[in-house]
C-alpha cells in the first residue's frame, strides 16, 4: 500500500511539472555567429639546412660499403669541426640486377647538416662535396624563432578577432557579444626553396668553390575560429 501510494505520487509530480523537465533536456541557444580573424608577417629565416649523400658501386658489396662509410665518416668529422648539427639518415644497400643476375652493389647513405651561419655552411659544403654531393640546401625558420613570433601574433589575431565581432554586434544593433568558444591555430610558410642548383656537377669537381647561399624570408600567420553569442538589445 505504502509503495503504491509512492508511485501514484510521483506520477502525479510529473503530470503538474511537464514543462520544468523538458526544460532541463536542451537549452536552446539563439543570436549565435561563428567568425574567424588572423595575423601575421613574413619573418627571416635563420637556419640553413643541407641533406648531402654518398653513393657508390661495386662489384662486391664489402666494396660499396667501405667506400660509402668511409667517405661519410668523414664528412661527420668535418661537421663536428666545424661545430654544426650533423645526423646521418637513409643508409640503402641495393643489389644491381642484369638479366635476373646480381652484376653488382648499390649503397647509399645521406646526412642532415642544419647552421644558423651562412658563411660557415657555404665553406663546409665546399669541403664535404669534394667527396659527397649535395641533395638539398634550404633555409627554414628554427623552433625558437618561430615560437617568438607566434606569441607576438597571438596578441594581434584575438585583437583581431574581438574587434570583428564588436563590430558584428554594433551593427545587428546588440549591445555588445560573449565569446561562447575559442580556437588558436598557426600557420604560413611557403614550400622549402632550393638555394643552389646543379649540386650533382659541382660535386665532380676537385676543387669546388663555396656554394651562393641566399636566405629568404617565410610567413608565419596565427588563425582565430570561434564563436560569439550577441546580446540582447
Amino acid at each position: 500500500m505504502i509503495r503504491l501510494f509512492v508511485l501514484i505520487l510521483l506520477l502525479a509530480v510529473c503530470a503538474t511539472n511537464p514543462v520544468r523537465l523538458a526544460a532541463h533536456e536542451q537549452p536552446s541557444h539563439y543570436d549565435r555567429i561563428n567568425l574567424a580573424a588572423s595575423a601575421g608577417r613574413d619573418v627571416d629565416t635563420d637556419t640553413l639546412v643541407a641533406m648531402l649523400y654518398k653513393q657508390h658501386q661495386s662489384t662486391t658489396q664489402a666494396t660499396a660499403a667501405n667506400e660509402v662509410n668511409q667517405a661519410v665518416n668523414w664528412a661527420v668529422e668535418q661537421a663536428k669541426a666545424a661545430q654544426v648539427t650533423v645526423t646521418t639518415s637513409s643508409y640503402r644497400t641495393n643489389a644491381v640486377y642484369h638479366k635476373q643476375h646480381i652484376q653488382a652493389w648499390r649503397v647509399h647513405q645521406s646526412i642532415r647538416i642544419e647552421s644558423s651561419d651562412a658563411k660557415q655552411m657555404a665553406t663546409l659544403l665546399a669541403t664535404l662535396q669534394g667527396r659527397l654531393s649535395i641533395q638539398s640546401l634550404r633555409d627554414e625558420l628554427s623552433i625558437a624563432a618561430r615560437e617568438r613570433a607566434e606569441q607576438e601574433f597571438i596578441a594581434d589575431a584575438l585583437n583581431a578577432f574581438q574587434d570583428r565581432a564588436a563590430a558584428i554586434a554594433k551593427t545587428l544593433g546588440r549591445n555588445g557579444h560573449r565569446i561562447v568558444n575559442i580556437n588558436i591555430t598557426t600557420g604560413g610558410g611557403r614550400p622549402p626553396p632550393t638555394l643552389m642548383r646543379n649540386a650533382r656537377a659541382m660535386a665532380s669537381s676537385a676543387t669546388v668553390a663555396p656554394p651562393a647561399i641566399e636566405t629568404g624570408r617565410l610567413r608565419v600567420e596565427v588563425h582565430v575560429t570561434g564563436t560569439i553569442e550577441l546580446l540582447a538589445p
